[in-house]
């Protein structure tokens, strides 16, 4: 099992609004700093839905609509959160070999999106967590999976072959290995240089 191994938080929206959508966001992340902050005070299986929204204050009610549970508040999310990021697979030059290809779109166009110090505290409640750890699990298998998917449509497949599922397999390990090694050993540089400094490591291996 992964220790730990979520994905950064995209940020983003296609709602049409923009005034509602930044409300929409704002009252989302009110509600994932409360929880955030309620796990690190007194743990994960303590806390309880009603103090979630009381700290982020807003109704119980309003919680659920964004959220089915409060373990989808750090890992649940919109269905489409790796969209950009296979549109920036399947856009890379055909020149360029699978593993490459998904190291670019992460760099350029899906590490941008990420916020470092949630991705921290989101790490670190997980840790303290089975039922995180779980959750943790399932959204790395959905990462590596939509993953593979833009590769296969890069390569004009109908469905993933076994390359493309190890080139998201190991991508996923080095995105892993670097955010752990990042939160828990004093590096300079921020997340996204420690993940390319992952990837180089790769090669060297």
């Amino acid at each position: 099992m992964l220790p730990a191994t979520q994905l950064p938080t995209e940020r983003g929206s296609s709602e049409p609004n923009p005034l509602r959508s930044r409300k929409k966001q704002r009252t989302r992340f009110a509600i994932e700093d409360a929880a955030l902050d309620l796990f690190a005070e007194q743990g994960y299986e303590e806390t309880t839905v009603e103090q979630i929204a009381a700290r982020a204050e807003v109704s119980k009610a309003t919680f659920f609509r964004y959220f089915a549970s409060k373990g989808d508040v750090i890992f649940g999310g919109p269905d489409d959160r790796h969209q950009g990021l296979q549109q920036a697979i399947v856009a890379r030059p055909a020149s360029e070999d699978a593993l490459n290809a998904v190291r670019a779109a992460m760099r350029e166009h899906w590490l941008p999106t990420v916020d470092p110090l949630r991705t921290v505290r989101q790490t670190r409640a997980a840790r303290t967590s089975p039922v995180l750890r779980g959750l943790s699990q399932d959204l790395a298998m959905r990462w590596q999976a939509d993953v593979s998917q833009a590769l296969a449509r890069r390569r004009g497949l109908k469905s993933p072959d076994r390359s493309c599922r190890l080139v998201a397999g190991v991508a996923f390990a080095v995105l892993s290995n670097a955010v752990n090694h990042w939160i828990d050993t004093p590096v300079e540089g921020g997340l996204a240089m420690v993940i390319d400094q992952g990837f180089d490591l790769l090669n060297e291996l």
